[in-house]
Order: C-alpha cells, then sequence, then structure tokens
C-alpha cells in the first residue's frame, strides 16, 4: 500500500506523462510529416474511408465493403468486394456512421493517436507496477526513470506515428496487447494474482486483438491457453471461445471459410499488377521458417538493405524466390530499443532462479508467437515490428526485478549504460519516424536500386 505523499507524487508523475503523451505525439508527427500543411486530426487519409464502409456494412449484416473504399486493397470473392483487415476499427466507428453528418469522416489520424496513447499509458503503468515490486533502491530508480523515457519519447510510441489504416489495426492490436501485459505483470507481481476477474481482463483483451490483427490475437489466445491450463477458470476460457465464434462468423462471411482470415489467392494486387506472388504463395505459403534468417536481418539489424558492387540488394536472390515485399524504411530494434531487448534477456537469463518458471516460459513463449510469425511471413513491412512488443513488455516488466535483485546499487558503468541506452532509443525511434513519414509504399527494391539510398531519401527528407 502506498503511503499518501507517495500517492501524491505518483499522481503527479502520471499528470506530466499524460499530458507528455497528449502534446508530443501529435506535435512530433506533425512537424516531421512533410504532407501536413495544417494541423487537422480529420485530413483524409490513403483509403480512409474503408472503415466507415466497413461499419456501414456491418451494421446490415453484411461482410463486404464498397469497392471505391477498399480501392488497391480490394479482394475480389466472387462479385464481392472484402477487406482482409479485422472488424475492430471499424466498430469504432459505427458511432460515426449511424449520424448520417458524420458517416463519411475520416477518423484515421485520431484513431491511430488513441490507440498511441493507451498502448504508452499501459507500458508505463507496467514499469510502475514492476517497481513497486522491487524493494527500494538506486537501481530501481534509475531504471525506473530511464524506462519511463524510453516508452514516452522512443520505442512504438514514436515510430509509427504515421495515419495510415495500415498503422491504425497494428496500433489498437498493440494497444490490446500492451493491456494484456500489464495484466499478466499484475498477476504474477502483486497479490491479486491472477484472479478470475483479471483472466477474463486477459480473455477480453486477446479477443479484441483477434478481432483486430490476428497474428497478435494467435500470440494472446497461446498465452492464454497456457494459464488456463495453470489457473482453470470457465469464464475466461468461455469469453475466448466467444470471440474466437465471433472470428468465425466473419471469416464464414468473407471467404466461405471460418478458420481463414485472409485469403490471397483473390488479392486484387497479386491478381493484376504482381502475379510472380501466386507462384510464390502456392509454393512457400504464407508463412515459412526459410524466410527467418532474412526476417531477423529485416527487424532487428537491417543488414538485408545493403547494395552490393552489382547493384543488387545482399541477398537479393533469396529475396526474390522467398518473399513478396521488403518495404520501407529500413530499421532495427536493437537500436531503437536497446534498453528492453537488454531487460529482456536479463529476465530469460534468470528465469530458471525465480517462482514459477514453467508459467513465465509459457507465457514468454505465447507473446512471442507474433513476431515469429512476422520473421516468417512472406511479406515484410516496417510497421510489422509492433509484433514484437508484447514479448518485450513482459521482459521489461520481469527482467526489472531480476536486474535490482542481481545488483542493488549500479556502478557508474552501468548508469552510463543506462543513460546512453535511453539517449539513443530516443534518437533512432525519431530518425525512423522522419524515414517512416517519407517512405513511399510498396517493394523497397523499386525505389532504392535506380536511385540508391541518398537519392531516393535526399529529396524526400529536404522538404
Amino acid at each position: 500500500m502506498l503511503k499518501p505523499a507517495a500517492c501524491t507524487k505518483r499522481r503527479v508523475f502520471s499528470c506530466l506523462c499524460a499530458g507528455a503523451m497528449l502534446l508530443w505525439y501529435p506535435l512530433v508527427a506533425h512537424w516531421l510529416d512533410p504532407t501536413s500543411i495544417g494541423f487537422d486530426l480529420f485530413r483524409p487519409s490513403v483509403l480512409g474511408q474503408l472503415f466507415n464502409s466497413m461499419a456501414e456494412h456491418l451494421l446490415r449484416g453484411r461482410f463486404d465493403v464498397d469497392p471505391a473504399a477498399v480501392d488497391f486493397e480490394v479482394f475480389l470473392v466472387g462479385d464481392r468486394a472484402i477487406a482482409y483487415f479485422g472488424i475492430f476499427c471499424a466498430l469504432l466507428r459505427i458511432p460515426l456512421v449511424l449520424v448520417p453528418s458524420l458517416a463519411k469522416l475520416d477518423v484515421t489520424w485520431l484513431s491511430c493517436l488513441l490507440a498511441t496513447w493507451i498502448g504508452a499509458w499501459f507500458q508505463l503503468k507496467t514499469v510502475l507496477l514492476a517497481r513497486d515490486a522491487v524493494p527500494p533502491g538506486e537501481s530501481r530508480d534509475w531504471l525506473c526513470v530511464a524506462l519511463c523515457l524510453a516508452i514516452l519519447f522512443g520505442g512504438q510510441q514514436i515510430q509509427f506515428l504515421r495515419p495510415s489504416v495500415y498503422q491504425e489495426v497494428i496500433g489498437w492490436a498493440g494497444a490490446e496487447a500492451a493491456v494484456f501485459v500489464w495484466l499478466t505483470a499484475r498477476g504474477l507481481l502483486t497479490p491479486i494474482g491472477f484472479s478470475r476477474g483479471t483472466m477474463t481482463a486477459m480473455a477480453v483483451c486477446a479477443g479484441l486483438a483477434l478481432l483486430t490483427r490476428v497474428s497478435f490475437g494467435i500470440g494472446l489466445y497461446a498465452a492464454m491457453a497456457w494459464l488456463l491450463l495453470h489457473r482453470r477458470h470457465a469464464l475466461p476460457a468461455a469469453v475466448l471461445l466467444g470471440f474466437a465464434c465471433a472470428a468465425g462468423i466473419v471469416n464464414q462471411g468473407r471467404w466461405g471459410n471460418p478458420l481463414i482470415f485472409a485469403d490471397f489467392t483473390r488479392y486484387s494486387l497479386n491478381l493484376d499488377v504482381y502475379p510472380d506472388r501466386l507462384t510464390r504463395l502456392a509454393e512457400y505459403g504464407a508463412f515459412n521458417v526459410q524466410r527467418l534468417p532474412i526476417g531477423l536481418a529485416y527487424y532487428i539489424l537491417p543488414l538485408w538493405a545493403l547494395i552490393r558492387p552489382d547493384g543488387h540488394f545482399l541477398w537479393a536472390e533469396t529475396q526474390t524466390r522467398l518473399i513478396d515485399a521488403m518495404e520501407l524504411p529500413p530499421g532495427a530494434l536493437l537500436l531503437s530499443d536497446p534498453l528492453p531487448i537488454a531487460l529482456t534477456c536479463v529476465a530469460l537469463w534468470r528465469l530458471r532462479d525465480g517462482a514459477k518458471p514453467r508459467l513465465i516460459g509459457g507465457l514468454f513463449a505465447g507473446l512471442a508467437l507474433p513476431g515469429l510469425l512476422m520473421l516468417c511471413a512472406i511479406s515484410m513491412t516496417y510497421r510489422y515490428r509492433m509484433e514484437f512488443y508484447p514479448f518485450l513488455g513482459l521482459g521489461v516488466a520481469l527482467g526489472m526485478g531480476r536486474l535490482c535483485r542481481l545488483r542493488t546499487t549500479p556502478s557508474t558503468a552501468i548508469k552510463v549504460c543506462m543513460i546512453a541506452a535511453t539517449l539513443l532509443g530516443i534518437a533512432v525511434s525519431h530518425a525512423q519516424l522522419a524515414l517512416y513519414l517519407v517512405s513511399p509504399w510498396g517493394p523497397a527494391e523499386q525505389y532504392i536500386l535506380p536511385d540508391g539510398w541518398i537519392g531516393t531519401y535526399a529529396p524526400r527528407l529536404a522538404r
């Protein structure tokens, strides 16, 4: 139980963090975005009417969308235009489409910001929860400050502030996963434990993630399944089943099969623009472990972006054989999130030394699934890096405690490393956002190989 003075400090700190999030995220995105003329949270975006159309059709009991709204992202199923995105972002727009004057309002940018704010808030709550579970000490205070700064001004909160329907979907899935990780940390680190209420709330997060972006949902469902083997409660299991049935109904209405979330043999870009992708899909599938090495090179440290003397990317042959598209910009989790990665390594290294190693190991495995799927996916894009953050979020919560128990007073070298890692992550996150905001969509080679990295980005950044 926190003392009154500590409670007052916590409230002041929370208000400062909330103010920083509310002001900095839209400000930095507006400042770095070369297309922004005025500050407008409702400015039109690419495919900005897609979820409005999806919401209107859902209210009529239909699972297709207007062809004009989905445009080049259309999947053709008979004479219907289908969008493969989950329905969660459309459900958010139902109050809008019920009002005729608001039915066409593009809220993509506002929705992206809301998802970012919620995700950041629950990541901060996770860090503060982990701090309270550790005995007072200088290491605890240094780590807490460093992590809060890294969350507020770096990492996933900064890197992906590019308003689009693509980013909105993955942003909300990341926010739902952040709530899930906070509940997981609370269950592991506080006397509340994994009560029926906590597990039910976790099941709701997992279900919403399944309706938002299936790869996130699979990871949270796997973690919940492992947890239910150790803490058996009927209500959370029923909630998971209910959301799975809802997803199955949507899939049945779209593709005629409750187990198919997206049928890329019906994707218009594959049929009309990139027909070679159908051959690749048939031979290697949407996910294949053969892509794991090049996936690591894409997401962890962008060695794939090196250009050989012959003018091709470093692993051009493997890329052409296995992958549909590797999109811009290059990014590196090792540089944008060094502190969370280090703490996750500590948590895994000391896993057997703590309580409940089997339970925690299974939770880690479940939360690792989204990132593992992206490492093996047929397409690799910058925004898919968000799939790694639920795993890192749990690693931060547990690694903080492990590190503080190993060393209660940090040496000068450790302090310098913490400061350097935090500043590096913040700087790289902002730099990657600047690149993301000016990067064109689509395969990187069609832009980089003709003009080179400098020729492609220098004019865009100069604006």
